[in-house]
Formats: structure tokens, sequence, C-alpha cells
């Protein structure tokens, strides 16, 4: 009787330790809506990305955030911003900049190159710049001219939302190339700031 006792508690002991363990990490990419859904993600060479908020406070106080959108609206400069990084798995980050999105709307905008993946300080063009970690070290990557679109489907008062592709080269290893595609993002500009990626 002990006996079957004690294995019947080794057999659960085993169970529960199989059970604690965590699956891999397999994300899925949100659906391309247009309702606000706070939601973004693509694809960085084929593995899904989708923004994760860090799980360690930064020096300035505060986990940095998965997502960070912000505008500018000035007398010589109007634009949008979109980062979206994964900071917990390290698959990599997008950024890119939208200008004068607020009197074009809707519609198709062909990406630029500018040199310096998130830098928002570049020139008044669409850009993308990139972060990928099984890329050459150190060093972020930025779009190639006409390689991609990023395709706005809704922008108001609320909500930016849309879909993106390109290609983007290594700023400091020119041969290294990634390919982003399957991108989409669906921001309430409300509350997308606020809204946690976890």
């Amino acid at each position: 009787m002990k006996t079957t006792i004690l294995l019947l508690s080794l057999f659960i002991m085993m169970q529960a330790s199989c059970n604690r363990e965590e699956d891999p990490y397999n994300p899925t990419l949100p659906e391309a809506t247009k309702i606000g859904a706070n939601t973004f993600g693509c694809k960085i060479n084929g593995q899904i990305m989708v923004p994760k908020d860090s799980r360690v406070s930064s020096q300035l106080g505060g986990a940095p955030t998965g997502v960070n959108y912000s505008t500018a609206r000035g007398l010589n400069i109007r634009y949008d911003w979109i980062e979206a990084i994964d900071r917990v798995e390290n698959r990599g980050g997008i950024a890119f900049k939208l200008p004068n999105i607020d009197s074009l709307g809707v519609g198709e905008y062909i990406i630029k190159h500018v040199d310096g993946a998130f830098s928002q300080a570049n020139t008044n063009i669409v850009y993308m710049g990139a972060i990928y970690n099984g890329g050459s070290p150190t060093s972020g990557y930025s779009s190639i001219e006409n390689t991609g679109k990023i395709i706005i489907t809704r922008y108001d008062d609320e909500v930016i939302s849309g879909t993106f592709y390109c290609t983007l080269k290594n700023d400091i290893h020119p041969n290294d190339i990634i390919q982003i595609t399957e991108g989409r993002f669906d921001f309430n500009k409300n509350t997308i700031n606020t809204t946690s990626f976890r």
C-alpha cells in the first residue's frame, strides 16, 4: 500500500512538473483591422514579431514600452512616428515616419531611403528603420528606396491603421539584407501609449 501511494505521489509530482514547463514562444500576427484595436505585428525575415513591453525598468524609471506612437506638428515639420519593439523575446523592432499624413490621409506611401534606423530627426520623407537580432550585431537597418510601401487604411482623429512591407539593409554591413513582410498596425490614438503589451 505504501509503495502504491509513493508511486502515485511520484507520478503526480512528475505530471505537475511537466505542466509547469512553458510552451516555446509562438506568437501569431494580429488581424489587419482598422477599428483602433491597438495591435501591431509583422514578419522579419519570416519570423513573427509582435511588440512586448520590457520587464525591467530603465535608468530613467519605468519599463520601456513595446509601442510608441507620436506626432509632431510645427511650422516646418509635420509627421506621425510609429515604433514597435519586442523587448522581451528580442525578435527585433520596426519604426517608421509618415510626414504630412494628417493632411494626406488614407493611401499608399512609397518608402524611401534614409540612413539611421530609428532616428526621428531625418528629413521629411516616408522611411522605415529596423533592428533585428538575427542579423549583424550592434547596428540597425534602414529602408532601401522603392522596395516597400506603407498603406494607410484609416486615418482620422481617433484611429491610425495600415499595412506595410519593405526591404532594409544593415547600416554598417550593406550586404546584410532583411525583409519586412505582412506588417499591420491598428492604433487608437488616445489609448495606444497606455496599452500594455505583455
